[in-house]
């Protein structure tokens, strides 16, 4: 499968769980501590919607590591059921959201990232902007890490799914 195609079939995913959400809970956290699943869905987005314009951004050929060295960091963080802290640009904003305008924004921001797979190297690194943890990342290390973001994401919107069905 390729990197468009895992990337298309993650949004798929991730869309399905969110409509999956019954209106009158999808503003609804499970606690006060969390976030709802409206919350996970605009955090998601939010991490993502710059990805395009790095890709369009200034590059450099990578030369000091294997393209897709940090992918298995990616792995290891994210499949941690932890909690972690977002920043603040990436975290939800407050208010109650509508789940079909988050759909379609993340729909589209996705579907505008996944049109750029291609249009350069994947393995160049995008210098526009330094991802808070890992650093400098290629084009195909932001889309595996959007990938492996929203999987994490979809788990936690199903444990939010699973608390209201108590």
């Amino acid at each position: 499968m390729t990197l468009k195609e895992r990337l298309s079939e993650n949004t798929d995913a991730f869309i399905r769980s969110v409509k999956d959400i019954p209106d009158n809970l999808f503003n609804t956290p499970p606690d006060e501590n969390s976030w709802s699943p409206a919350g996970v869905a605009e955090h998601v987005y939010r991490s993502e919607f710059g990805i395009s314009r790095l890709f369009k951004g200034k590059t450099s050929p990578l030369k000091d590591r294997e393209p897709d060295s940090k992918v298995s960091e990616f792995e290891l963080r994210l499949s941690n059921p932890s909690r972690m802290k977002a920043s603040d640009i990436i975290s939800p904003t407050p208010g109650k959201k509508d789940k079909d305008g988050l759909i379609e924004k993340f729909r589209t921001n996705r579907q505008a990232i996944g049109d750029l797979i291609g249009e350069g190297s994947l393995y160049e690194v995008c210098l526009l902007f330094e991802h808070p943890i890992y650093g400098f990342l290629t084009r195909s290390e932001w889309v595996k890490f959007s990938i492996l973001h929203t999987e994490r994401h979809m788990r936690q919107v199903e444990n939010i799914k699973n608390y209201h069905n108590k």
